[in-house]
């Protein structure tokens, strides 16, 4: 197919206006992001260029040459987000990174390499590594069931101390220190130390002996200077020509930190000081307030990990400086809403098995598609806790929040005006409790639908201007509210026997006409797979689906509810072998968390074992993501949100939000002005080009300057993507090339420009 030439002439002229359009972009198709709050940094690390933080959800870097901070995660090759210890080694030029789960890693000049031996090991109880001790090319690990010996140069475990507690029991080591004769560690019962003369067994219990004992415990303990220094029952001691004495006369103080960093002892007090101890005994103190532990880098700055406040560098004089990376308050996503072009996400929570408030208290955050946003401290909102649900409504810019237990928040544009509960409200406590808001919706005139669980009166409507009218259901246990396109409400009962009600108020005042029906497990009557209905979304055809602890279903015209025709639900037959009869139920045994549809009508399902993408078939299984085969924190998905500007798809898990940017955008009513990007197209680039701002199942038609086509496809909602490929299979050699856009109708089109760079 080629298109007329004249046309092709005036483009060039101004394409020259693409190279100054390509920063800036939105994320490329397939690409992921990590969304934790990294403000609670637990340990620290130094190397050459950069200091390495392990916070209590993700680890990050510190680069010393710009003072930027940058994430590290799956993404960029790390195993995972919960890290327990970090140590450098000078000598090897290598960073070990301990994950909670045993798995340790060896940074070296950029590149990973993995040591699975402790994970992989047959342990009774946890794998916790304490601490990391590093002498020349051996790092010492301390973990909750001995003493082992990682060769870092080898990447193997050379020996393994694990029965060397009373009567050869295994004992969990804090931390260690070696001198040119001793190694020394701090357990529960103090400070012990083995020979490491020729001859001496260390594998046998006898041959530890008991240096210095502890009522309580000790954490830790460091060589410097031909002195051993320790904690011991919170206080500090030195040994020094073989006598323990006290090195400070603290009162219960927590010392967070024993180590020798550049030649030179630092110590941290938490809520007290850091100690900086120089070779002739001389002790500098750094007033401080919290600290998880500190660290004098190779320049002589200090630095602390902050549990609030991310990296922090304490100067001598001025102000302190802290650094992490944005990120939202917390881990927790309950439910995320589009509002005021921003994604938020509600960061309460619930008590699964008694349906109680957790009482958390971070409110909510919101993404703006660069950086996140907590909610800022405010009269209002203050005293409430558990956000969990919301609906937006864009006419008016009101926001209103559910919480579980604190009522009702209403904001206008994106501040907090009111709080509606049983004092101001027809909303009522559930007996002997709290104001539970469990479900809220806006229909097509405005009104709000709140659900109030667990009262006599458990649906309510408020109109805009402040009108509420309250409906009996026959399950006073009310959740989840959707409202389809013919507005009937449907509305989940969690911690019921029901799964789930169908109500109309068929548009009028009168009450008399209302119909409510049930939807439960028996055939004729909803026939769900179970009872217990984590959720519910429609497709564009109207279709109903159902998540359920038991898994998927669907209601192919949920309107016959109100009719009297076939309303049961239906499981989905796919086959399970290829080239066979075999078939099974379409995600049977998957506990299903979440629904979304997608601007493609694809389905989305966040359940126990990941997060799933089918195509707008219902069938078609196009991505399973867990954590063996992309960044989640968990497989545990509890919560899915669409980013309506941008297409990207974020993952409540419960360790964090992670988000991946989907090639499906929610369609257009007319083909508005294109947005295409990357581009230009640069040499490195081997994605996914996304072409964006059409109706549904716009023809979109990839062609060279002379009018050849080279491309061919259709959108996904308001998105089509092309693969920088020909149809031959070959990369497009420099140049413009053009994007032709035609509705499904022909009455639209629109032509877009690509700048390959090859």
């Amino acid at each position: 197919m080629r298109f007329g030439t004249s046309f092709f002439a005036l483009m060039l002229a101004n394409c020259f206006s693409l190279l100054l359009h390509g920063y800036n972009e939105p994320v490329a198709i397939g690409n992921w992001r990590i969304h934790l709050p990294y403000n609670n940094v637990t340990t620290i690390a130094e190397t050459p260029e950069r200091i390495y933080c392990a916070a209590a959800f993700g680890l990050f870097a510190y680069n010393k040459s710009d003072g930027t901070t940058e994430r590290l995660s799956p993404i960029n090759g790390f195993g995972g987000y919960s890290i327990q210890a970090l140590q450098y080694g000078e000598s090897s030029r290598t960073l070990v990174i301990a994950y909670a789960d045993g798995k340790i890693e060896l940074l070296k000049d950029q590149t990973i390499t993995k040591n699975d031996d402790i994970y992989r090991k047959t342990i009774v109880g946890n794998k916790r590594i304490y601490h990391i001790n590093i002498v020349g090319d051996i790092a010492y690990l301390s973990t909750s069931f001995g003493l082992m010996e990682l060769d870092l140069v080898k990447n193997e475990m050379r020996n393994s101390y694990q029965y060397i507690g009373p009567n050869g029991a295994t004992i969990d080591i804090f931390s260690s220190c070696a001198t040119t004769d001793s190694i020394f560690i701090s357990t529960k019962q103090g400070i012990l130390s083995g020979s490491l003369a020729d001859g001496v067994n260390l594998y046998y219990f006898q041959n530890w002996h008991l240096s210095k004992k502890a009522s309580i415990e000790s954490r830790h303990v460091a060589a410097f200077n031909q002195n051993i220094y320790a904690e011991i029952d919170s206080q500090l001691y030195i040994k020094k020509n073989n006598t323990w004495s006290l090195f400070r006369n603290y009162q219960k103080a927590i010392v967070t930190n024993i180590d020798v960093n550049h030649q030179q002892l630092i110590i941290g007090v938490y809520g007290r000081q850091i100690l900086k101890v120089k070779d002739n005994g001389d002790v500098d103190s750094i007033g401080i307030n919290i600290l998880n532990q500190c660290l004098l880098a190779g320049n002589g700055q200090i630095w602390y990990a902050s549990p609030g406040n991310g990296l922090v560098y304490k100067p001598t004089n001025g102000n302190e400086i802290n650094y992490y990376p944005n990120g939202p308050r917390a881990t927790t996503s309950y439910q995320f809403v589009n509002a005021y072009n921003n994604l938020w996400a509600m960061a309460g929570s619930v008590k699964t098995t008694t349906y109680s408030p957790t009482f958390n208290g971070n409110k909510y955050y919101y993404f703006d598609n660069f950086s996140w946003t907590s909610s800022p401290d405010n009269a209002i909102t203050y005293p409430l806790y558990d956000f969990t649900i919301a609906s937006y409504q864009k006419q008016n810019g009101r926001l209103y929040i559910g919480t579980h237990g604190a009522g009702l928040l209403q904001m206008n544009n994106g501040v907090p005006v009111k709080v509606f509960n049983d004092t101001n409200s027809p909303l009522r406590k559930r007996a002997n409790s709290y104001v539970y808001i469990t479900g809220l919706t806006t229909d097509n005139k405005n009104n709000l639908w709140i659900s109030n669980w667990d009262v006599d009166t458990s649906l309510y409507q408020l109109t805009p201007s402040g009108v509420w009218t309250g409906y009996k259901l026959p399950v006073g246990t009310t959740g989840k509210i959707l409202i389809d396109s013919r507005n009937n409400k449907w509305i989940l009962g969690p911690k019921s026997n029901v799964g789930m009600v169908a109500f109309t108020d068929k548009g009028t005042a009168t009450k008399t006409d209302d119909v409510a029906i049930t939807l439960n497990t028996a055939k004729g009557t909803g026939n769900l797979p179970s009872n217990t209905v984590n959720d519910i979304a429609f497709t564009k055809a109207g279709e109903m689906l159902i998540g359920t602890d038991a898994g998927y279903a669907l209601i192919r015209n949920p309107n016959n509810a109100f009719t009297g025709g076939n309303y049961d639900a239906q499981r989905v037959i796919v086959a399970v072998e290829a080239g066979t009869n075999l078939g099974g139920y379409l995600l049977e045994k998957e506990i299903i968390n979440c629904i979304v549809v997608d601007g493609g009508d694809r389905r989305w399902f966040g359940t126990n074992r990941g997060a799933w993408l089918f195509d707008s078939d219902g069938e078609t299984l196009l991505k399973h993501f867990t954590t063996e085969n992309s960044p989640l924190m968990s497989d545990n998905v509890l919560s899915i949100g669409i980013m309506e500007s941008t297409g990207e798809v974020f993952f409540g898990t419960e360790l964090g939000i992670v988000s991946y940017k989907s090639d499906a955008l929610a369609p257009t009513k007319d083909i508005d002005k294109l947005v295409i990007y990357p581009n230009p197209v640069r040499p490195e680039f081997d994605g996914e080009i996304a072409i964006t701002g059409m109706p549904d199942n716009t023809l979109v038609k990839i062609t060279d300057i002379n009018g050849a086509l080279i491309y061919q496809t259709y959108s996904n909602g308001g998105m089509a993507t092309w693969n920088c490929r020909t149809f031959d299979g070959n990369r497009p050699s420099t140049g413009v090339y053009l994007a032709f856009c035609i509705n499904s109708d022909g009455s639209q089109t629109e032509v877009g420009k690509i700048l390959f760079i090859k």
